[in-house]
């Protein structure tokens, strides 16, 4: 779980997630907050289901849901419904306000979640 204690709470960027795209189902929380474990911030997705979906996804830290000015986080690892990606140090945040889910092999967004 990330560490929120010691930020503004207005400043914590989160999403509830529950939504039907092509066929998939996408539900859970997803937080963008500090690491407790000390590795500075993070994207945490929380009780993070996805269902009836086969692809692998990658996921993006976005402005307005623009894959051009984003953030590559990496594959979506879900086997567990609770992980976390890292967000590279030293990164300024504040402009991203949404986690696009993206197709690997078909390059489509396949969710957009606004922070």
């Amino acid at each position: 779980m990330p560490d929120m204690s010691g930020q503004d709470p207005s400043e914590i960027k989160m999403a509830t997630v529950d939504e039907e795209e092509k066929g998939a189902t996408f539900s859970g929380t997803v937080i963008l907050a500090i690491d407790v474990e000390g590795a500075g911030e993070v994207l945490f997705f929380r009780d993070f289901l996805i269902e009836d979906y086969k692809g692998e996804l990658t996921a993006y830290l976005a402005t307005d849901g623009n894959i051009t000015k984003s953030i590559d986080l990496g594959e979506l690892k879900h086997k567990s419904s609770s992980f976390k990606l890292p967000i590279p140090l030293g990164t300024d945040t504040s402009p991203y306000n949404t986690v696009v889910l993206r197709d690997e092999k078909s390059k489509k967004k396949v969710v957009t979640i606004k922070l």
